[in-house]
C-alpha cells in the first residue's frame, strides 16, 4: 500500500498563493509525503515550510530544486 502522496511542480512557492493552496490540500486528505519541484526558494527556508505543513521531516536535494516533506506517523521509511 502506497502512502498518500502529493507531487507538484510549483514553479515557486511564493507566487500566486501556491503555498496556501498546498496547505489547504494537505489538511483535507492528510498526505504522508509532499514533494515540491522547483520551489524557487532558498533551501535554508525548508524548515519553516515544514512547520507550516505540520510535517515531521524535510529534505531537499543538493541544488534545492526538489523539496520532500514526510509525515512519519503510521509507517516506516527505509532508505
Amino acid at each position: 500500500v502506497l502512502p498518500k502522496t502529493l507531487i507538484w511542480n510549483t514553479r515557486s512557492v511564493n507566487t500566486q498563493l501556491v503555498f496556501p493552496r498546498v496547505i489547504n490540500m494537505q489538511m483535507e486528505p492528510n498526505f504522508f509525503v509532499i514533494a515540491l519541484m522547483e520551489p524557487f526558494q532558498n533551501a535554508r527556508h525548508i524548515q519553516r515550510y515544514r512547520r507550516k505543513l505540520y510535517m515531521e521531516v524535510a529534505f531537499s536535494n543538493i541544488n534545492g530544486k526538489i523539496w520532500l516533506f514526510l509525515c512519519c506517523r503510521g509507517w516506516e521509511l527505509v532508505l
